[in-house]
């Protein structure tokens, strides 16, 4: 599996950069994002995922980490669909509409499909957390604190081509995958907030 190298890391650059960085990998040309996982209680670890959402190739690895029953997801800025960021599942809530809920969501989209652009309280009466299909590739990282390396895996082109993931198109185009890292140098140099 080829194994991407940079040279320079460390947690506490991960930290300063809102625990994340994007890269575009070469051979293939993937665009991806590094998260540096804090809990309480346990050890931080990195997680490795496709930068571009898989739906509408948003930028998925802006936006921001939720904790949804014990899983770690991603959540779009643009259409708030949640990935689990383990392993790229799509998490979906499913609202009974007869609770307290879902009778505030029916009433306004009766007619219209349902999309997570109108988010739900996983934690409220009548919410349940469903796991859907995979849908964003995961990759390997980790950090070698002593040399300062941070190395990506992933997998073989041909792995991928025979199992295919909805992300893998907007992963690699350089239209769609480059929308993370700008938005990452907006909000670096504090541009969000004029």
């Amino acid at each position: 599996m080829p194994i991407h190298q940079y040279e320079g890391w460390s947690y506490e650059r991960l930290r300063q950069q809102r625990n994340r960085a994007h890269f575009l990998l070469e051979d293939p040309y993937r665009y991806v994002t590094v998260l540096l996982i804090s809990k309480p209680g346990r050890p931080e670890e990195l997680k490795c995922i496709d930068s571009p959402c898989y739906h509408a190739a948003g930028p998925l690895g802006e936006g921001d980490i939720v904790e949804i029953e014990d899983l770690l997801c991603l959540r779009c800025p643009w259409h708030r669909y949640l990935v689990n960021i383990e392993n790229g599942e799509e998490i979906l809530l499913k609202v009974d509409p007869a609770s307290e809920q879902g009778a505030g969501m029916a009433g306004r989209h009766a007619a219209l499909p349902t999309y997570p652009m109108h988010f739900a309280d996983p934690s409220a009466e009548g919410v349940t957390v469903v796991h859907g299909e995979k849908v964003q590739r995961v990759h390997r990282a980790w950090l070698e604190e002593t040399t300062g390396i941070l190395s990506i895996e992933v997998a073989e082109e041909a792995v991928m081509r025979q199992h295919p993931v909805k992300s893998d198109k907007p992963a690699g185009n350089v239209k769609n995958g480059g929308i993370c890292m700008q938005i990452f140098d907006i909000k670096s140099r504090g541009l969000d907030k004029l």
